[in-house]
């Protein structure tokens, strides 16, 4: 697993508002296959207008190389470390431009500089 690349995942189980079910994720760091079989991920969601002006959302455009079928975001508001278990098939990726709007959403939420996520 590397840095933007989209897997399906099994979010299930999970509790409150959390994201569940099956769905894409996008990758943001794989683990470390040896010592750490987790990997730090954003779900994907299928796109809603009223996420237009929200800076914690990432939308995305289906296309050949990240392998969506509709319109999507990348809620990262939901950033989480889950278990190389839950990964299922390869979807495709996403380009360089999307993992930074993605990390300076990151950067927003947890009140970091953004460019610190250079």
């Amino acid at each position: 697993m590397k840095t933007g690349e989209i897997y399906w995942v099994n979010l299930d189980p999970t509790t409150g508002n959390e994201i569940k079910k099956k769905r894409p994720v996008v990758v943001l760091t794989g683990g470390h296959e040896k010592h750490l079989k987790l990997a730090i991920v954003v779900p994907v969601t299928a796109w809603n207008p009223y996420w237009e002006e929200n800076p914690f959302f990432v939308s995305l455009e289906p296309n050949a190389n990240n392998g969506l079928r509709k319109k999507s975001v990348v809620d990262c508001f939901q950033v989480r470390a889950i278990s190389h278990k839950r990964f299922a098939d390869k979807i495709g990726n996403i380009s360089n431009d999307e993992i930074h709007f993605i990390k300076k959403a990151i950067s927003l939420i947890l009140d970091i500089e953004p460019e610190h996520c250079e």
